[in-house]
């Protein structure tokens, strides 16, 4: 059986909106709404979903847990505890081989996590809020995958988001997920509201993979195109607003279990991993091959995904295929 087909992570993914508010703590009287944070202050930033969610945020379809829904085949995210998001006013972007060291400010969700509002803190901030903001979320464990540089011929600076190293420690887990699922946004210094309206750079690939019969220990998962359409990296110019694939390869590999011992899956149970990768109209009508490496061998198929089958920033999309051991 071969199936492919694609959904949105929640009808109110594509685009969500974040609405900054600003506070100051301090012996002295509280800062208004319109005062800038004086240098070295500690900050707080409320991000609020305002997708479909109730105000109190109790039906959210936000950040950053995900749980997937079989019957609908959505991923449901929410705030989770400890997320962390990074903020700089655009023109302090600087070289540097992590987020922090290339001049962004990290926040950290404070209280109540699985809802639609959450607040993040940074203790002692230097954020001006009458200029530019530049945000970014990228997993909490991935602000080193971001690296500043200088690109010749370009004015402004750029930064890079390393989409390599996917690992996915047990069968139908999507805890992984989050350290790849780059969103970025700016707030322009004459607006009105303080809002980051973040929007997904990647797409979630799900695979539904039956084995021959019997027990394997899964140990790697491999999609591989025909044409150049799997981005190992991905450019982002802040001051352009503008992302690009970059460092394009035909494969992309996802390890499986936590360390070489590899993830045993049942035939019956069948593999459910999930990738997060490029969007890219590119794999539609493009073979796709689909290898699996186990302790007593590798199994494959080839497949050709439809017309409807477009990877398009923000979605969810699956296949569903049976593989066959190759002669080894």
């Amino acid at each position: 059986m071969k199936c492919i087909y694609n959904k949105v992570y929640h009808a109110a993914m594509a685009a969500l909106m974040l609405t900054a508010a600003t506070a100051c703590t301090s012996d002295n009287e509280p800062l208004q709404n319109n005062d800038v944070p004086p240098t070295g202050r500690p900050v707080t930033i409320t991000a609020t979903y305002q997708g479909t969610g109730t105000p109190d945020g109790t039906d959210a379809q936000t950040r950053t847990g995900y749980s997937y829904d079989m019957f609908n085949n959505t991923v449901k995210v929410t705030w989770k505890a400890g997320d962390k998001i990074y903020i700089i006013n655009s023109e302090n972007l600087k070289e540097g081989n992590t987020l922090t060291a290339a001049g962004f400010e990290e926040f950290t969700l404070e209280g109540e996590a699985g809802k639609a509002t959450g607040t993040f803190k940074n203790e002692n901030s230097n954020l001006d809020m009458d200029k530019e903001l530049y945000a970014v979320y990228c997993g909490n464990n991935a602000s080193d995958k971001i690296s500043v540089t200088t690109t010749s011929g370009v004015s402004s600076k750029t930064y890079s988001f390393s989409m390599t190293g996917q690992r996915q420690t047990a069968n139908f887990t999507t805890t992984h997920l989050a350290d790849y699922d780059l969103m970025c946004a700016t707030v322009n210094a004459n607006a009105a509201t303080k809002s980051f309206n973040f929007t997904h750079v990647n797409a979630i690939l799900h695979l539904h993979l039956a084995l021959p019969y019997g027990r394997h220990t899964v140990k790697e998962v491999k999609v591989a195109c025909s044409a150049n359409s799997l981005a190992q990296s991905i450019t982002v110019n802040p001051a352009l607003k503008k992302v690009q694939i970059a460092n394009l390869a035909n494969s992309c590999i996802l390890k499986y279990g936590s360390g070489d011992n590899g993830v045993t899956v049942t035939s019956e149970n069948a593999i459910l991993a999930f990738m997060m990768v490029s969007s890219n109209p590119i794999y539609k009508n493009n073979e796709i091959t689909i290898t699996v490496t186990c302790a007593d061998g590798t199994f494959s198929t080839k497949i050709t995904p439809s017309e409807n089958f477009v990877m398009t920033r923000g979605t969810l999309n699956t296949i569903e295929a049976t593989l066959t051991k190759e002669n080894n």
